[in-house]
């Protein structure tokens, strides 16, 4: 068995005449303009000549990247099955249909999908949209976590029982979302650490030998969000935190190498490669700088935004207080309100719930996942005197409908069980 390292998240995994594709997303700047990949891909558009299946984790633009597999030439993608988890709305199958795949295979949950005599798959949805796989063959099995970030024992224990014996385990290293305003840079080292913490978990449940780290190789390309880089984990940190910390041993894999198990690797070298990557983005000289929207148009897709919100979610949506907005941009406060969109009003900065320019706002106005979106890429800042909650909860109820969770007396019932165990110190935030 190959593992080819394609990039982030993305990797290849050949066995058996099956090449199984994970999660390419092989170049473009994702989520609004807000991340970019940290090294160049090596693997091209035609390398899918060689691919058998492409399976997808989730939806978002990292992992899902419909501009990528549009490149996919037509003859490629009609010899390509897909993989994905079995989903109520099914967006993601649709549109592999759609663009013309050889086949669109949902997988069931607890359930092996055999792709050859010696390999087989499992994957099974985690949470809001997070799914995992197992890659099993006679002889060496492969768990992808990827996004999940799982760290609840009770459901890592029960995910254990599922996938058995794990070989190779290959999942996220460092912070990719929001992670404190400017000036918290103490607090970003300290989610810094508790990712790798994560990745400790992880280990001591499921006993790999092998950890692969993957899924953090992104930068903060944005004017808006290029601070966040400054604490995030770089490789000779969680290699040497693997190494150290856990009973596993840490291979890194640069853009086009691959591993061999029971094959001696050169992470050393790939961490060299990632350090020059590394000095040349937080030189910040590839920034993208955000536009203006006029005030008239953003007031617009305001109202447009809390009719629907009133039509769609009628008494759910009578529950939301009015949110204060400083917009960076036009440098004063607006209010966020069911009654009467977004108006003028007059607040300092420090007494908003947020702050945001423009652009990120008409965003989250225009699309269901805008302000899942704006959590990942950190295009915000949140004045220490507001109520980040409010701004929130305007956006939540779009952004879980867009995952296929119903708002309604069972979700807030379940919310306020979370708190509960939360506050009790049985689950994790």
């Amino acid at each position: 068995m190959n593992i080819q390292f394609v990039n982030h998240s993305s990797f290849v995994v050949e066995h058996d005449n099956i090449v199984l594709m994970i999660d390419p997303w092989l170049e473009g700047r994702v989520f609004n303009n807000g991340w970019d990949l940290i090294s160049k891909t090596q693997f091209k558009f035609e390398d899918f000549e060689k691919v058998t299946h492409i399976w997808f984790s989730h939806e978002h633009p990292d992992h899902f990247f419909p501009p990528n597999l549009n490149r996919i030439s037509e003859a490629h993608r009609k010899n390509i099955t897909v993989l994905f988890q079995e989903t109520k709305d099914k967006r993601v199958i649709n549109y592999c249909k759609k663009i013309g795949f050889k086949h669109v295979i949902e997988l069931k949950p607890d359930t092996f999908e055999v792709l050859s005599p010696d390999l087989k798959v499992m994957c099974e949805l985690y949470q809001e949209g997070d799914s995992w796989i197992l890659i099993k063959s006679k002889d060496f099995t492969i768990f992808n976590t990827n996004d999940c970030g799982i760290r609840d024992k009770f459901a890592a224990d029960k995910i254990q029982q599922q996938v058995g014996k794990i070989d190779l385990l290959l999942t996220q290293f460092s912070y990719a979302y929001w992670a404190g305003n400017k000036e918290d840079r103490d607090f970003r080292r300290k989610v810094a650490d508790d990712k790798l913490e994560g990745l400790k978990f992880q280990v001591d449940i499921f006993k790999p030998e092998i950890v692969i780290p993957i899924a953090s190789f992104v930068w903060f390309c944005h004017e808006e969000n290029f601070y966040l880089n400054d604490e995030v984990n770089r490789p000779q940190k969680v290699v040497d935190f693997i190494n150290h910390r856990t009973k596993a041993k840490a291979v890194l894999l640069y853009p086009g190498e691959s591993y061999w198990p029971n094959k001696e690797h050169n992470t050393e070298l790939s961490i060299k490669k990632y350090n020059v990557d590394f000095e040349k983005i937080l030189l910040g000289e590839d920034l993208i700088k955000g536009q203006s929207i006029s005030e008239e148009e953003l007031k617009i897709q305001a109202k447009n935004f809390v009719v629907n919100l009133d039509r769609n979610y009628k008494i759910w949506a009578k529950l939301l207080s009015p949110t204060n907005i400083w917009i960076t941009d036009y440098n004063k406060a607006f209010r966020l309100s069911l009654e009467n969109g977004l108006s003028n009003i007059e607040l300092n900065i420090e007494e908003c719930d947020a702050s945001l320019s423009s652009e990120s706002l008409l965003f989250n106005f225009k699309f269901p996942w805008g302000n899942d979106t704006l959590g990942i890429n950190g295009r915000y800042q949140r004045p220490k005197k507001g109520n980040y909650s409010r701004f929130y909860n305007f956006f939540r109820y779009d952004q879980l409908a867009s995952r296929g969770i119903k708002v309604g007396f069972n979700y807030f019932s379940k919310m306020a069980i979370r708190r509960v165990l939360v506050k009790a110190g049985l689950q994790k935030i």
